[in-house]
């Protein structure tokens, strides 16, 4: 695999994990803020099921940032 194609794979794990990082913080903050009357009976099964693999999806969104960024060094290393 050349440093580029290396470069962009990295990047585009990286810029996921750090989208799935930044949503699930703000989805776990309104969570805390969130007026639970207000929310539809129809809404409520995917609130229950995102509430309870928010965590899962984090560390997931970790990983893949983790992963992407190791992937950007490995890449500025082997382009040096």
């Amino acid at each position: 695999m050349d440093v580029t194609t290396l470069r962009a794979i990295a990047g585009a794990l990286a810029m996921a994990g750090a989208w799935g990082i930044v949503a699930m913080i703000l989805y776990k903050a309104a969570l805390r803020r969130v007026d639970w009357s207000l929310i539809p009976a129809s809404a409520m099964p995917r609130v229950r099921w995102w509430s309870t693999h928010a965590s899962c999806v984090l560390r997931l969104s970790l990983t893949l940032a983790g992963l992407g960024l190791t992937g950007l060094g490995l890449a500025g290393l082997a382009g040096s």
